[in-house]
């Protein structure tokens, strides 16, 4: 059964026009052995059997961007289309994401590919709501849920014939096997476990570190790939190989920016963010710089009040070098004063663009900038930060490869200014929490990452500005 299955899927797929590479061809076999047999062993099995009867689990790991999820979504349409028929029953799913976007993404490439499956064989899908599709298989019904496995979620207890988790590294161990693994005691239902590397121990790393899982890196699938463009030409399966190469030199092949997503290298825990080694590294025999009009500079201002400090920093294009040059020190609560101070000592360099911090009541100072300067908005350089877990990843991943490249040199340590922002980068800790990289000062009395978050937004606002669309106006 299994061998005509897989034939029915191949045909089903060139239907389709669909082509699967090697690596997914041999997950989507997982999931149609796993299906029969449970179902073989299920109606073989007698009184006595029954007792050894154990849960199939499979755990599939995939380089980002490796098409895991189109493997996914075809061969649980296939399923849905044909269990039913073969066995004259019943069929559910479950597909289970860490966010609500994830879920939310399967379910709408799902029902695009049962639509169009449904117009070849005659059926109609039925979106039964928001998380459950369902389609009619002669007498009987195939159904597939899809729901985020989150502690606020509460998903609708089913009795499942195939349970599926993607981006197995995000999802909640406790959620999951209290909520989700009891939908498939009834049917002794498989459990595929689908995702990437993470950076928390979870029982998906667990059944990796076990050895119990199939493991496909950028490197397996470009040559995959390249097998492919040999044999058709088609230099869409190039593309890939193309996007990863560029990865790897901007980040750095053994950077965890790639070795996490495209190797599969686990980051557990957290850490320094920059060594004294490195830090030294970037240090250079010139002083800070007190004005600086012959070329382009850019700021970058972490707001706070009391007993924080609002920070500016200066960083600026000389001969070439990208350089650290000043910081501004501010305390107090008097926004109107701290805004009156920060435009003259920006007055004093060629700014061309400025980040700030608009999170909370930071955002007074941006309103300000936008009523009383030149820097009025993105066009014009001055870029909004409202910090987050999103906005402070992309943040800190700038500075990550400003640090570890020595993109920007830094002045020697012989201010007040320069040995708080030398202790501060110094403490700074890094961590990931899910699928962002977030830093934040020590957890101990009296420790701050403003002149941290204030560099880093200099360097955003100089990353932003360069890497804005240029326009072309031409006069006919």
């Amino acid at each position: 059964m299994i061998t005509k299955l897989k034939e029915l899927r191949d045909k089903h797929l060139k239907l389709q026009e669909i082509e699967f590479y090697d690596y997914q061809t041999e997950f989507s076999d997982l999931i149609i052995e796993a299906v029969v047999k449970n179902y073989e062993a299920i109606k073989s099995c007698n009184e006595e059997e029954i007792k050894k009867l154990k849960t199939i689990e499979i755990a599939v790991e995939f380089a980002r961007q490796s098409g895991k999820t189109t493997a996914l979504i075809h061969t649980v349409e296939f399923l849905m289309n044909y269990i039913p028929l073969i066995y004259k029953d019943n069929f559910s799913v479950g597909i289970f994401a860490p966010q609500r976007e994830q879920a939310k993404t399967d379910f709408d490439r799902l029902k695009n590919v049962l639509g169009k499956t449904g117009m070849m064989m005659e059926f109609k899908p039925i979106e039964a709501n928001a998380q459950t599709l369902r389609i009619p298989c002669g007498d009987y019904l195939s159904e597939c849920y899809i729901f985020p496995v989150t502690k606020t979620s509460q998903p609708e207890s089913k009795t499942l014939n195939l349970i599926i988790f993607e981006e197995s590294q995000g999802i909640d161990d406790q959620e999951m096997i209290s909520d989700i693994f009891p939908m498939g005691a009834a049917t002794n239902a498989p459990r595929i476990f689908v995702g990437t590397a993470g950076t928390q121990i979870c029982y998906f790393y667990k059944l990796i570190r076990d050895g119990r899982a199939k493991v496909y890196d950028c490197d397996q699938i470009i040559e995959q790939r390249q097998k492919l463009y040999e044999k058709t030409g088609n230099v869409e399966h190039l593309v890939y190989r193309q996007t990863v190469n560029e990865d790897r030199v901007l980040l750095g092949e053994d950077s965890d920016e790639f070795q996490r997503p495209y190797k599969l290298k686990w980051i557990i825990g957290q850490g320094q963010f920059i060594t004294w080694e490195q830090l030294d590294k970037m240090v250079q025999p010139y002083s800070r710089c007190n004005n600086f009009t012959s070329g382009d500079c850019f700021a970058g201002i972490d707001t706070a009040k009391n007993p924080d400090s609002t920070v500016v920093t200066i960083v600026r294009i000389n001969e070439g070098k990208k350089q650290l040059i000043n910081w501004l020190e501010l305390q107090g609560d008097n926004y109107q004063d701290q805004f009156d101070i920060i435009k003259d000592f920006l007055s004093r360099y060629s700014i061309k663009a400025v980040a700030i911090d608009s999170t909370g009541q930071g955002d007074f100072m941006p309103d300000m900038f936008e009523r009383h300067t030149r820097w009025n908005s993105e066009l014009n350089g001055l870029y909004r930060v409202k910090f987050s877990l999103q906005s402070k990843d992309t943040m800190y991943k700038n500075l990550m490869i400003v640090v570890r490249e020595l993109l920007t040199e830094l002045p020697r340590i012989e201010t007040k200014e320069a040995e708080k922002f030398r202790s501060q980068m110094l403490d700074l800790q890094r961590e990931y929490k899910g699928e962002f990289l977030s830093c934040h000062h020590p957890d101990a009395p009296n420790a701050h990452d403003d002149y941290c978050d204030s560099w880093a937004l200099a360097e955003y606002a100089y990353s932003q500005f360069n890497n804005k669309p240029k326009i072309d106006i031409n006069f006919l």
